[in-house]
């Protein structure tokens, strides 16, 4: 009887520790989940300007001194993950280590891909629209932050021109230009562009006129520095 008692005991204890452990795996997950959507939503709401540089260094989709001795080319959908995080931590490394020397100007190139459509298209489209007031850097900063939380969601015509007012657009002028979506030759060349030149991939990153495989920052800025001192920089 008493061995009875004991294993009914043991039994129960066993029952209340699984209890307790699945309890706290549970509230585990919850914190990890309340941290990356914390985090998500801190990207998303982060503050958008146009770069710090002076103003005839911003034209269009182009970032950077004329007369910098190095171009880099960025071919990028505003729906490739791989560019929301090369947008997020990559870009703002060369803009602050060679863009405000004066040492890279920076071109933007438009790759939408079809397995991202409508959003890569209608994102696209909506960039060159904010590019007519010359505030496209703002606006693909705003772009890339919403869209790599939402995906498509985000890139709907509503948050499109939402987008259009955070970074400051004339948003009646930006809707005019997206409706008629008068940009979308420019997309066509940019695609056909990207064809001759053979790219495969988003982003894809040349760096003066070289195609690199690898586009983290240690081996973009590797690049950058060879083409430099190649160039006596």
């Amino acid at each position: 009887m008493t061995t009875t008692v004991k294993k009914k005991s043991t039994r129960r204890s066993d029952s209340k520790i699984g209890l307790w452990l699945i309890g706290a795996s549970v509230a585990i997950v919850a914190l990890v989940v309340g941290i990356i959507v914390f985090n998500e939503q801190r990207t998303a709401s982060a503050p958008v300007a146009q770069p710090d540089v002076p103003a005839e260094w911003i034209n269009r989709t182009t970032l950077g001194s004329p007369d910098a001795p190095v171009v880099v080319q960025l071919w990028e959908d505003f729906l490739c993950p791989s560019c929301q995080a090369f947008s997020r931590t990559v870009k703002p490394q060369i803009v602050e280590a060679y863009v405000k020397s004066g040492k890279v100007r920076l071109e933007f190139h438009h790759f939408p891909l079809q397995q991202h459509a409508p959003g890569s298209f209608m994102a696209a489209l909506a960039a060159e629209c904010a590019a007519d007031q010359n505030l496209f850097w703002p606006y693909h900063d705003k772009a890339f932050q919403v869209i790599s939380v939402e995906q498509q969601g985000g890139a709907t015509y509503e948050k499109l021109s939402e987008f259009a007012s955070t970074a400051g657009l004339d948003v009646a002028k930006f809707q005019a230009c997206l409706n008629s979506q008068q940009h979308q030759p420019t997309l066509n060349e940019s695609l056909t562009q990207a064809g001759q030149l053979g790219l495969r991939f988003t982003p894809s990153v040349i760096v003066d006129g070289t195609l690199l495989e690898d586009s983290s920052f240690a081996n973009v800025k590797a690049k950058i520095d060879a083409a430099l001192a190649a160039k006596g920089q």
